[in-house]
């Protein structure tokens, strides 16, 4: 864990972005975010960290979806150059919870975070979407606006960053003879596991330890000898409503026989995986592929397409012929055939976990550590709340063993 304090003048802060030739904007309607669509995208789509996560697509769908979730407000930043150009967008929004987040009262945190229904979407790699090539100059635009505007938010979180994301370098210069401080931590906070997709998939089995090796072609022989199996690629959005039914009532089953909560269950999760669906499907950024015995529907498999990576996102497998054919195992292995045989890919990325050594390990997986990001403004509530888990609660606890 790391923290430090940094000092911010505003009015210093205002004077930068003038000097930048930068303008900074406030998105605070749902019709100004419908507008923006294809300015988004086109920087999303051409910078170095862009991903599907923080496209227009995911985010205008949870935005959609969630909005009246809790007490949120839309509040999207903007960065314009003097040609008034987009250059860089901040999909910001702030959260009003003062009992959970005291003494962030007023949160600002990620667009697509921040569920409070129980469901969680679960955006990965999230983070500032910035035009290639103006990454530190709109950084400083941003971190200059919010210090300038700091009378609007309390503290900002952010999760499931990886190392050096833009937003973790937010208020990194530092202006001296500031008016008041920000106190940045920033925790390990979990693992994603991908796989660097080999030349063949022969290649891809013969890196696995064996027994994770005859696992997949025991299950797989004895499924082609024993079934009368089909895998149904889901491409059409006629079908889309079904297939999410069927993968929902999968998941269930598995999640059910382990005794853990499934997120279908969430009525939010379930229609907005509907809507980002049909919206996913003709830029064909969506896996989605459901076995079947015959009639029967076994497992499912539901996947986003990122570039040169692919993101197994869920999955679910009638529990019954589940451990005998290994259906899970099945079918991420030919998912991960799939990929390799796909010109376009070459990662294949299990995505988030609590810990290192989870399943995803076992498939030859390269681990990288994720963080989390916090940046919280001193004054009054915050001196209170480290008062109060300070030496308040320090004197309590000796007064209690007295």
């Amino acid at each position: 864990m790391q923290a430090q304090e940094v000092r911010f003048s505003a009015e210093k802060a205002e004077v930068k972005t003038t000097a930048l030739s930068n303008r900074v904007s406030i998105i605070s309607k749902t019709e100004e975010f419908f507008t923006l669509r294809n300015q988004w995208n086109a920087i999303n789509e051409s910078s170095p960290k862009g991903t599907v996560f923080v496209s227009w697509e995911w985010l205008y769908t949870w935005w959609e979806t969630y909005a009246k979730d809790g007490n949120r407000q839309l509040y999207i930043l903007t960065c314009t150059n003097n040609r008034n150009q987009i250059i860089g967008i901040a999909p910001f929004q702030i959260i009003n919870n003062p009992k959970k987040y005291f003494p962030c009262s007023r949160q600002l945190i990620l667009l697509g975070t921040g569920e409070t229904d129980g469901s969680y979407v679960f955006g990965e790699y999230m983070d500032l979407i910035i035009q290639q090539g103006q990454e530190q100059r709109v950084i400083d635009c941003f971190s200059s606006f919010l210090t300038k505007n700091n009378d609007l938010w309390d503290g900002m979180k952010f999760h499931e960053l990886l190392e050096n994301s833009y937003l973790s370098r937010l208020f990194s210069t530092q202006i001296k003879d500031g008016s008041f401080n920000i106190i940045k931590e920033t925790k390990e906070k979990g693992f994603r596991t991908y796989i660097d997709l080999p030349e063949t998939y022969k290649d891809y089995l013969m890196g696995l330890r064996k027994k994770m090796r005859n696992n997949i072609t025991r299950s797989f022989s004895r499924l082609e000898s024993e079934q009368n199996y089909s895998i149904d690629i889901i491409d059409d959005e006629a079908k889309v409503n079904e297939s999410i039914e069927i993968l929902a009532e999968l998941n269930r089953s598995r999640r059910g026989d382990m005794k853990k909560h499934s997120v279908f269950e969430q009525e939010n999760f379930v229609k907005f995986h509907r809507r980002v669906i049909k919206r996913l499907l003709p830029k064909k950024q969506i896996s989605f592929k459901i076995l079947h015995f015959g009639e029967q529907p076994v497992a499912a498999l539901y996947s986003f397409i990122d570039g040169d990576t692919i993101h197994p996102y869920q999955s679910g497998f009638e529990t019954e012929n589940g451990h005998r054919y290994s259906l899970l195992t099945t079918m991420l292995s030919k998912e991960i055939e799939s990929s390799i045989n796909n010109p376009q890919l070459t990662r294949f990325n299990f995505m988030y976990s609590d810990e290192e050594g989870t399943y995803k390990k076992r498939y030859s997986g390269t681990t990288e550590i994720m963080y989390s990001v916090s940046y919280d403004k001193t004054g009054f509530k915050y001196s209170l709340y480290q008062w109060i888990h300070g030496s308040f609660k320090q004197w309590v606890k000796k007064l209690l063993r007295v």
